[in-house]
């Protein structure tokens, strides 16, 4: 039987990958059918987890769904007539090999939830049930037990005790969010990241703790916080931003561009007439996706739009209309611009 490096996996669909797993992953993905085997389990998992709605997962329906889909997939793989482009040999040999694997990624994909990897509970040793809430892609709008609002941009975790409200205001963040604080004098609200302690009563503040980032960044744009880490305890104001060096356990606060911060997470931004470069600064944080720009493109094109919930390659192709300028992306996802030569002519 094939070995299939289930934590790796895992690892991968939630984008916590470290960097030596990357290399791992990749000298795994490499090798024979190891691609396509991934693809769909990838896919099986997308499906499923656009049909979770509620806060709580039912296992044993997320296990019935899984396996109708995974009949159907063998119906369809078996009456459908294959692409011409496709080796059939190999199909015919990879379909009963790849239905165990599904199979067996299905019971992963379930324990998966059960752990709270997405939305679900996790039993602490104390007994105490802690909610998870995992976005996956674009951006989502949630309301605390407390009612405090909370954006989570994409890849991002956030997690709080079902003793919330009644007893504490503690969350824990691996990501990107904007909070909107619900104002409470006796208990405060807390975001805790990879070390830090952002503690405040009642405000408005973007906070920016990206695993593989070797900082964190907390945007404050309305009220007062207080950072705490080890031998720290620093107050911020309005229009501030703190940077906190996780390694050496320094942060350092300077006035910033709070606007850019938590542009993000809101519903729409307008530019008019604005530079390539600049449009490119608030695309990078509206999507999170990295964006490199070939060398003279940063103030030489100019565009007006409103932007909204638009997919990214949307407004990409748009704007390659207007100008002549091209667009590709790596293997890491890192989105490059360029000069499109052909399209000058």
């Amino acid at each position: 039987m094939k070995r299939i490096p289930w934590d790796l996996i895992i690892s991968k669909l939630k984008n916590t990958t470290t960097t030596t797993e990357e290399k791992e992953w990749k000298q795994w993905i490499a090798k024979g059918d190891n691609k396509l085997l991934f693809i769909e389990i990838q896919t099986l998992w997308d499906e499923v987890r656009a049909t979770v709605v509620d806060y709580k997962v039912d296992t044993d329906a997320c296990w019935q769904e899984l396996q109708r889909r995974m009949a159907a997939r063998e119906k369809k793989a078996v009456t459908e007539e294959p692409k011409p482009q496709v080796d059939q040999q190999k199909v015919r040999s990879l379909k009963p090999a790849m239905r165990r694997y599904i199979a067996a990624a299905s019971i992963v994909a379930v324990v998966f939830l059960a752990s709270a990897f997405y939305l679900g509970v996790k039993i602490s040793e104390t007994s105490v049930l802690e909610q998870s809430y995992t976005n996956w892609g674009g951006k989502s709008e949630l309301q605390l037990p407390d009612a405090t609002d909370v954006w989570v941009h994409t890849n991002t975790t956030l997690a709080y005790n079902t003793d919330f409200k009644s007893r504490n205001r503690v969350v824990k963040l691996s990501g990107q969010a904007y909070f909107d604080v619900r104002h409470d004098k006796k208990n405060p609200f807390i975001v805790e990241a990879e070390g830090l302690r952002v503690v405040v009563h009642g405000t408005k503040f973007n906070v920016e703790a990206l695993p593989d980032s070797e900082e964190i960044i907390v945007s404050l744009k309305e009220g007062s916080v207080s950072l705490e880490a080890k031998n720290i305890n620093r107050y911020m104001r309005p229009g501030e931003v703190a940077v906190y060096n996780k390694k050496h356990q320094q942060v350092t606060i300077d006035r910033g561009d709070v606007d850019w911060a938590i542009s993000w997470a809101d519903n729409e931004r307008e530019f008019n007439d604005m530079g390539l470069g600049e449009i490119c600064r608030y695309l990078s944080k509206w999507y999170n996706v990295k964006i490199q720009l070939a060398p003279g493109l940063e103030n030489k094109y100019q565009y007006t739009f409103k932007l909204r919930s638009e997919p990214l390659e949307e407004i990409l192709r748009i704007m390659t209309r207007i100008h002549p300028i091209s667009y590709s992306f790596d293997e890491l996802n890192v989105l490059t611009l360029s000069e499109d030569d052909k399209k000058k002519n």
